[in-house]
């Protein structure tokens, strides 16, 4: 599929004290190994890393992948996620139909999730500006896709806080991928979300 991947992993998981959470332990390897996995399971044009705090544990721990990744170092990454976007832009094929931005924490949107989500902007790609994010009954989640005409706003944008408000002023370039898979809408942020991970899938219920 003609669209680039761009996995954030270079935040200071403000929220979890003490730790990072993509390198959190789920199923014996950190949780962004799995992010990274389900990503390119999904056969995107390429699929590029952000990283930033942390980044040479991560590193260690990405070297199996060798170059089906291509990872990026943003240092501005303390001024928030936006300058990570913004750093897979200057990275991407200029030649790539639109960005898939993946959340790091974001471990258990599998493979096929991150493809039917893909499959269904692609769809209607022929549209000039075309924003694609899933929906699972009123609740908005993600990963977002943006057509490449976002490629300079994307560059322009202000706000640290990630493209929310592109999102917002773009309204009538929207459209939702509806999806019952609760997957969409489940991240880490806090100890207790790790808590509730672990509970979960050792109560058989993997749902998280």
């Amino acid at each position: 599929m003609n669209l680039s991947a761009w996995i954030m992993g270079a935040g200071l998981s403000s929220r979890l004290v003490g730790a990072n959470k993509l390198l959190l332990d789920w199923q014996g390897k950190p949780i962004l190994l799995h992010t990274v996995s389900n990503v390119l399971e999904a056969g995107f044009k390429e699929t590029l890393l952000v990283l930033g705090n942390d980044k040479d544990k991560i590193k260690s721990a990405l070297k199996s992948y060798g170059n089906e990744i291509k990872i990026i170092t943003n240092p501005f990454y303390k001024e928030g996620l936006t300058s990570s976007i913004q750093q897979g832009v200057n990275a991407s094929d200029n030649q790539t139909d639109g960005f898939i931005i993946c959340l790091g924490d974001m471990f258990n949107v599998n493979g096929s999730d991150y493809k039917d989500l893909a499959q269904y902007h692609l769809l209607n790609i022929h549209e000039k500006e075309l924003i694609t994010l899933p929906k699972v009954g009123d609740k908005t989640g993600n990963p977002v896709i943006f057509s490449k005409s976002f490629r300079s706003r994307i560059m322009r944008h202000k706000d640290p806080k990630g493209c929310k408000m592109i999102v917002s002023t773009a309204r009538h370039s929207v459209q939702y991928f509806q999806s019952n898979r609760l997957q969409f809408l489940q991240d880490i942020d806090t100890w207790n979300d790790y808590q509730y991970l672990l509970k979960t899938y050792k109560n058989g219920k993997n749902n998280y």
